[in-house]
């Protein structure tokens, strides 16, 4: 876990302890380590983290990009800020909407995002937001877990209650306007259990998507 077991909660929708759990932390890892092999490793200028929360996802992406960034709409970007500034890393973090992002257009290399879209209504709105930011041929990773039954189960079960009203979009919902918003996937790499759906349940989809 390393530095992971040190980062403190930050916000009310923050799931840090989730990750600190014996079983289900090493779900919330997989997930997101899934996702970061898609990239290579090349170095990248400027990279925006959409929903940073604690801080899991900067920590793994600090030393390898030019300049980072965070924004959240609930987490503090003081709290955060001063970890990392503690460990001789930077970010510079904002409290902001991932519908109104406060960057000027083919900005970022690549954004990040993780467990945000299945919340939002007006995700195709969230979409072109990022599609704006990212320069030409910058990159999107994304992240969404499934939304169904028996992902509402298990969420009760870890103690989430009343996923069903957080959960509001599913994935294959979101990756049916990829195109139509302007963005290619050129990989992806869900994660499933126990075995590769549709043996196992397909928990978490990772996505990385391209401006062309």
């Amino acid at each position: 876990m390393g530095m992971l077991s040190e980062l403190p909660t930050n916000g009310p929708t923050d799931p840090i302890k989730y990750y600190k759990r014996p079983f289900i932390g090493k779900l919330y890892l997989n997930r997101i380590n899934r996702s970061l092999r898609l990239l290579t490793n090349e170095p990248v200028g400027r990279v925006l983290e959409v929903g940073y929360g604690a801080g899991a996802v900067q920590l793994a992406l600090a030393d390898g990009v030019g300049e980072l960034h965070g924004i959240d709409l609930d987490a503090d970007p003081s709290v955060l800020a001063r970890f990392l500034l503690a460990r001789n890393m930077r970010s510079r973090l904002v409290r902001g909407n991932v519908y109104d992002l406060p960057y000027t257009s083919d900005y970022f290399d690549l954004v990040v995002c993780f467990s945000v879209f299945e919340h939002l209504q007006d995700y195709r709105r969230a979409l072109s937001e990022v599609h704006r930011v990212l320069r030409p041929g910058g990159k999107f990773l994304l992240g969404m877990p499934s939304v169904n039954k028996v992902m509402e189960a298990a969420f009760f079960a870890i103690g989430f209650k009343g996923i069903n009203d957080l959960h509001i979009t599913r994935p294959a919902d979101v990756a049916r306007d990829f195109a139509e918003i302007g963005f290619k996937c050129t990989k992806d790499s869900p994660l499933d259990f126990p075995l590769r759906a549709p043996l196992g349940v397909r928990l978490y989809y990772n996505w990385l998507l391209e401006k062309p």
